[in-house]
């Protein structure tokens, strides 16, 4: 009855409902079985094969390792994977990834800037620094015409608290220069001039130290204005015009002067050049030494005590951007650890709570601090924005400027070696001040220490 009525389409009968289920579960186990069927011929087949292999080639497991082959497996070295990176120097990878660059490629990097501009400079500002970041960094990577100078802009900028005198040595050297110098409130009112109602204003309002206004000040200026900064405790022993004279050109040229200036003589090609566009020093060369990390921010790193720059350089706008990133995050910094401190103190950790209210923002982070002063506003963030404007313009990688000995002209920058701002040193193949390539001696005296650290300037 079960089959004549599954056969004719009709209803199962009540009575034959157990019946029905019985069917539809065998249905599903033969359904199983013929899976299990397929599967397991698949597998004998490949199996099979892999036996008809084995007889015809004569390869097993164990040949690979008892082959008689004078190179061993262990001897062979592994395909490298498409991500390995090499070191750029003997330093090693952690050398290398000590830079934090951002990206290299031209166009994410202009507008990476433009974007920046945008947001964060007020409109009045934003028209020249758009056309610096168009002529500095043109699509074709060469320039057809002459990028301004910054002897062009004869302004010498220096900062403190006290609004000391300028030194007579950059007087006496730099006789139609003219200098500035902002103290505090001075530099606020500055600030307020040029920026007020923007984001840079707010970030400026931001930092909570001194050290860290004096820094983005002196990228401010120079962004702004052009000229020369220096700090208070420097001297001048040579003046600015003969700074990175007789430069070596990097690569002769090749690849970054335009077509109508290859082939000249090295002479000829320094003097049509003209002066450039920014100078900066090398301040530490590492050398082999594998305790960097415990003194410096970089194994190649930048001075930013003395720097010279024609107005709207793209190095000293992404400097800005840096300084502004970093910022950014203070006040999430700021918030976690206050709630650190309600929940130390409510669970009578006193001696915990008291040790993190003294970890500041400048604070490096193994310490607990937001941003150490060195990677917030000083030569490591300025250091990478100096490579990354040379990398991807030129094509310089950092350990190029390893062993300087002389000054270095790549594109528009000119760098000078340790001895150039940093003659004395006692390290870093450095020479005395006599030395005709030392162009200013650095006392290291850090007007910005001590007290100053705890010194909020007013907004």
């Amino acid at each position: 009855m079960f089959l004549a009525t599954k056969e004719a389409g009709l209803p199962f009968p009540a009575e034959s409902a157990m019946a029905a289920r019985f069917y539809k579960r065998s249905q599903r186990w033969k359904a199983l079985s013929f899976f299990c069927y397929v599967i397991a011929n698949g597998l004998f087949v490949l199996w099979y094969a892999g036996v008809s292999y084995t007889k015809v080639t004569g390869w097993s497991s164990e040949s690979v390792v008892t082959t008689t082959s004078p190179i061993s497996p262990s001897s062979i070295p592994p395909i490298p994977s498409p991500a390995t990176k090499s070191p750029l120097s003997n330093l090693g990878l952690s050398a290398d990834e000590a830079y934090t660059l951002g990206s290299t490629d031209l166009s994410e990097y202009k507008s990476s800037l433009k974007d920046f501009i945008h947001t964060h400079f007020p409109s009045k500002l934003q028209k020249a620094l758009i056309q610096g970041v168009e002529q500095y960094l043109p699509q074709n990577g060469r320039s057809t015409r002459d990028l301004p100078a910054m002897t062009d802009y004869k302004t010498g900028w220096q900062t403190d608290k006290s609004k000391r005198l300028v030194s007579l040595s950059w007087r006496h050297h730099n006789a139609r220069w003219n200098w500035d110098m902002l103290g505090d409130a001075e530099a606020n009112d500055w600030v307020n001039k040029h920026f007020g109602g923007s984001l840079i204003k707010e970030v400026w309002d931001s930092l909570p130290v001194v050290i860290l206004k004096a820094d983005m000040l002196r990228y401010l200026l120079l962004l702004v204005h052009g000229g020369v900064y220096t700090d208070i405790d420097t001297t001048c022993l040579r003046s600015i015009t003969h700074w990175g004279k007789n430069a070596v050109l990097w690569k002769d040229g090749k690849d970054w002067l335009i077509p109508s200036r290859r082939g000249e003589t090295l002479e000829s090609m320094r003097k049509n050049l003209g002066p450039p566009s920014v100078i900066i020093g090398v301040e530490a060369d590492v050398g082999d030494r594998p305790d960097w990390h415990d003194w410096w921010a970089r194994p190649l790193q930048i001075v930013q005590w003395t720097m010279a720059s024609a107005p709207s350089h793209p190095i000293m706008l992404d400097v800005i951007s840096r300084i502004a990133q970093s910022s950014e995050g203070l006040p999430a910094w700021t918030a976690e650890r206050s709630a650190n401190l309600t929940e130390l103190r409510i669970h009578g950790q006193v001696e915990a709570a008291e040790k993190l209210a003294n970890v500041l923002p400048w604070a490096d982070p193994k310490a607990g601090g937001h941003r150490s002063v060195m990677e917030w506003t000083g030569p490591g963030v300025f250091t990478d924005a100096a490579f990354r404007y040379l990398n991807t313009r030129y094509g310089l990688t950092w350990p190029v400027l390893r062993n300087l000995r002389a000054p270095l002209r790549v594109g528009d920058v000119v760098i000078l070696p340790v001895t150039g701002f940093s003659p004395g040193v006692q390290q870093f193949g450095a020479q005395e001040v006599e030395d005709e390539q030392a162009m200013v001696f650095h006392a290291f005296s850090g007007s910005w220490k001590g007290k100053a650290l705890g010194w909020k300037g007013s907004s």
